[in-house]
């Protein structure tokens, strides 16, 4: 386990923006995670990959966790016992190397376990991630004792799942039950679905933006209604393959994103179109 004070969080998102923490800690097994989450009374902060979170330039003010915590237990009857802090992307190459199938369609995601767990991720086959679990351990910050469950009897809807009722829970980790699979068909299927992905969806971002309004989208709306795609402030870009997209084009600051996201907002309100944030705003945007 490791501390560091007054720490740069800008490494540890995938735009590669955001400014220190005033304590940051490196976890690396499970009981070391929780020990630190029992330690600690205060306002605290977990973060994954940072895939979907915009950290301010000034910072977090709190103790931000992160959790590398990577078991894989394969268990009887194709299940999986996960924690949280595996890598999704590993995750999916590892089971495909079981003979399992079902996480294939996740491909291209840069979440841990935790994350794609705690936002339900949806997949190309239009299932949430919620489809292949069956249990989740938790730890409760407020009762500090950790909690298991099964996943069927947790709210999976869309806008109000269990996790944002429950803002003390954290995610430990997970058993998924799987299907199986042929190695070399499902091998197959992550390189079609990432040579697909990678015309229109860029890693130097924060996935997307916006939340797809109902019967709508909100890339659709951004070029075609707003004529937007392409369109930068400072180094913060509208991608010109998909406009539900920001990049950091190399040194993009949080306020340019963040205004940038503003701005789309404002324009799209102008025309009747409500856009609801999908990623997460950490630190201190006023």
């Amino acid at each position: 386990m490791d501390t560091y004070r007054n720490h740069s969080l800008a490494p540890y998102t995938t735009v590669k923006i955001g400014g220190p923490a005033d304590t940051f800690i490196i976890t690396t097994t499970t009981d070391e995670f929780v020990q630190t989450l029992k330690n600690i009374n205060k306002k605290l902060v977990i973060l994954g990959n940072g895939s979907n979170t915009l950290i301010s330039d000034t910072g977090i003010r709190d103790t931000v966790i992160k959790n590398t915590a990577n078991k894989i237990e394969y268990l009887s009857d194709n299940t999986v016992r996960v924690e949280s802090g595996v890598q999704l992307p590993f995750l999916i190459n590892d089971t495909i190397n079981h003979s399992l199938s079902g996480l294939e369609e996740f491909t291209y995601i840069p979440s841990t376990i935790g994350g794609a767990i705690h936002g339900n991720i949806h997949g190309v086959n239009k299932n949430n991630f919620d489809k292949f679990l069956v249990s989740i351990e938790i730890f409760d910050q407020n009762l500090k004792t950790r909690k298991s469950f099964l996943a069927k009897d947790l709210n999976w809807s869309y806008d109000h799942s269990e996790f944002q009722q429950h803002p003390e829970w954290v995610i430990l980790s997970a058993t998924l039950k799987l299907s199986p699979g042929d190695p070399a068909t499902l091998k197959q299927t992550v390189t079609d679905i990432t040579a697909k992905k990678i015309t229109t969806q860029s890693m130097n971002s924060l996935g997307s933006t916006f939340k797809n309004p109902q019967n709508d989208f909100a890339g659709r709306i951004i070029d075609e209604e707003l004529h937007l795609k392409g369109f930068r402030l400072g180094d913060a870009q509208i991608s010109e393959k998909h406009a539900n997209f920001i990049l950091n084009l190399g040194h993009a600051t949080a306020s340019d994103y963040y205004a940038l996201i503003k701005k789309i907002q404002s324009e799209a309100k102008e025309k009747g179109f409500l856009l609801e944030p999908e990623i997460k705003f950490l630190g201190d945007f006023s």
